[in-house]
Order: structure tokens, then sequence, then C-alpha cells
């Protein structure tokens, strides 16, 4: 997963660089909308895909695997 790619997961425009707060508290919105336990039976399996991409797109950022962008 690229970093971009987790951020638009979470919410977040493209090349931003969120603070581990707001990336903590867009997962937790996100997780929220998305649990599986919220969704229609014939929509769980749609609705835990995106859980779980959700969850990793957490995971990846967290890890500090996101890129660094160095401003002049």
């Amino acid at each position: 997963m690229q970093g971009d790619e987790a951020g638009l997961l979470l919410g977040f425009p493209p090349n931003s660089r969120p603070t581990p707060s707001q990336a903590k508290a867009a997962y937790r919105k996100k997780v929220w909308e998305s649990h599986p336990d919220l969704f229609p039976v014939h929509e769980k399996p749609s609705a835990e895909s995106t859980f779980k991409l959700i969850a990793e797109a957490y995971t990846y950022l967290q890890s500090g695997n996101s890129p660094i962008f160095i401003y002049f």
C-alpha cells in the first residue's frame, strides 16, 4: 500500500501528511462508518473488505512507511 492510497482511504487529500492524532481520529471515524456489523447480511462481505483496507491503511501510516516530504 502506498502512502497516498492509505491517506485517501482515511479521507485525507492527496500528498498530505497527517499527524498521528489526525490519522487516529480519521481511522476511528472510518471504522465506525464501515464496521461490518452495521450492514445487512448481503452487504457484509463488501463491508468486511473495506474494514480490512482501512485497518491496513492505518497500520501503514502508523508504521512510519509513509513518504517523507522535505520542504525548502
